[in-house]
């Protein structure tokens, strides 16, 4: 219970004091590079060393790939059928394919399965990043009114290798296996406690809730297939496939996750549709609180 009421607590924190303007505008970046280039690595060495490679780890490599996929075709149909803009169908595809796995994925991870869990949560959010960097830019760029810009490989590589959390992922994989780091347990763990406040707290900064009324069809659409058709599917297919555990669950619940919040930046920098995609995000985690615990009883009653 206290774990909720820290996730709503910080929301409405986050919200409440831009809606006064008590902070500067954009001040959420700031907390962005404490949690980015502090917060995440850290976690990372607080959960990662020592953990050994099982079969299980294919399914939070996947199933970020499935939901992505599954984004494109899906806002694919609808871009025909709905009458949606290339702008809009591809804004749609970003803020539908990418799950926040972080930012609001790690506290509620930690709520509903344990700290330890966090583990798993790790390389979901590993590969989410990494799709984003690279299938998600090509989207962006593909989405673009005038889409005269050339997509170079240095360029999505330099994407990809420029997020700290990455490098942080690969040092905790990696250098337990020749120093000792068991001396730093607290610190990093000390570190790590401040990335779920603090990220729920930027997240609350930046939620936006205002739109057309000739949007709601599109956030609707959005929301339907992030929080109830891309996880139910997801876990219909592990159920099937007899993958059972607790990997399989974390794989899934972390795609059941609100809209990135880093998919907005993607939406700004090329020239989507970012109004639509900030109302998508901010409903979604809105949502999202509500239809996690619901996947959550699916997942413990079906794998």
């Amino acid at each position: 219970m206290s774990n909720f009421l820290i996730i709503l607590f910080c929301l409405f924190a986050g919200y409440l004091l831009k809606e006064r303007h008590v902070l500067p505008a954009n001040s959420f970046k700031s907390i962005n590079v404490w949690i980015i280039y502090i917060g995440l690595p850290a976690t990372s060495f607080r959960y990662l060393p020592g953990l050994q490679w099982n079969n299980d780890f294919f399914v939070l490599l996947l199933t970020p790939i499935f939901v992505l996929l599954g984004a494109i075709v899906f806002m694919r149909l609808w871009q025909t059928r709905a009458g949606f803009s290339r702008r809009t169908a591809h804004s749609l595809m970003l803020v539908a394919g990418f799950s926040n796995t972080s930012f609001v994925g790690f506290p509620l991870v930690a709520t509903y399965f344990g700290e330890t869990a966090l583990r798993w949560a790790i390389i979901s959010d590993q590969m989410t990043f990494f799709l984003l960097s690279s299938v998600g830019t090509v989207i962006a760029i593909k989405g673009q009114p005038d889409r005269n810009s050339m997509i170079s490989p240095s360029y999505l590589l330099k994407r990809v290798l420029s997020f700290p959390p990455l490098w942080g992922c690969l040092a905790a994989l990696s250098i337990p296996h020749f120093i000792d780091l068991s001396p730093l347990e607290s610190f990093f763990a000390q570190l790590a406690t401040t990335v779920s406040p603090l990220a729920l707290f930027s997240i609350g900064m930046q939620l936006s809730f205002s739109f057309y009324r000739s949007e709601m069809w599109a956030v609707g659409i959005s929301l339907m297939y992030k929080l109830l058709m891309a996880p139910i599917l997801l876990l219909a297919i592990c159920y099937f496939s007899g993958i059972r555990g607790q990997v399989p669950q974390i794989a899934v619940f972390e795609m059941g996750m609100p809209s990135l919040v880093a998919t907005s930046m993607l939406l700004q920098q090329f020239n989507l549709n970012s109004k639509l995609g900030h109302t998508v995000i901010g409903f979604s985690i809105l949502c999202g609180l509500l239809t996690t615990r619901l996947l959550y009883s699916l997942l413990i009653s079906f794998l």
